[in-house]
């Protein structure tokens, strides 16, 4: 079979028209290869001077004497009367400090002590099951009574919080 013959027939023709449709797709692919989007324009870059990067940060006073006499390890010495803050960092003294949320008690239920259990939520929070000696945030669980449980916060304090009536 001849060349001519070859392309007269089907499978010539889908071949000549496969060959055909893959030239389009590469020439496709490289004028988009080639072809370069415009670039948005931008403003310049402001840069410090070089006199502003050329002075040190002036360092500050610092009593090294009164630090080496001072014994740090000494029987008589305190803490400061205020936490010692970085450089830019807010002082939080002025701040109120805030209440912690109460747990609110949905539930109880009283076996004996060891088999009780109570339904708290604290806040926003999702409800949870508590047994005596458990923590829910700050709190921990001392005992847990028909309709009441009793909390103790860090400090100690004890709170005695009725269940939730609907």
């Amino acid at each position: 079979m001849n060349d001519r013959e070859w392309t007269s027939t089907n499978a010539g023709r889908g071949s000549i028209a496969v060959l055909a449709l893959s030239a389009m797709v590469a020439l496709w692919t490289l004028v988009h290869a080639i072809r370069i989007e415009p670039v948005p324009e931008v403003p310049p870059p402001e840069f410090a001077s070089s006199a502003a990067l050329a002075a040190p940060a002036r360092a500050a006073d610092a009593d090294v004497e009164a630090a080496v006499r001072a014994d740090l390890f000494a029987s008589d010495r305190s803490a400061p009367a205020h936490a010692y803050r970085a450089p830019g960092e807010e002082s939080n003294e002025a701040a109120p400090k805030e209440e912690p949320v109460l747990p609110v008690v949905l539930g109880t239920a009283v076996a004996d002590p060891a088999h009780s259990f109570a339904t708290v939520q604290l806040g926003d929070s999702r409800t949870r099951i508590v047994h005596a000696g458990d923590k829910i945030g700050e709190y921990t669980v001392q005992t847990i009574g028909r309709g009441r449980v009793v909390f103790t916060t860090a400090a100690g304090k004890k709170l005695d919080i009725p269940e939730l009536k609907p």
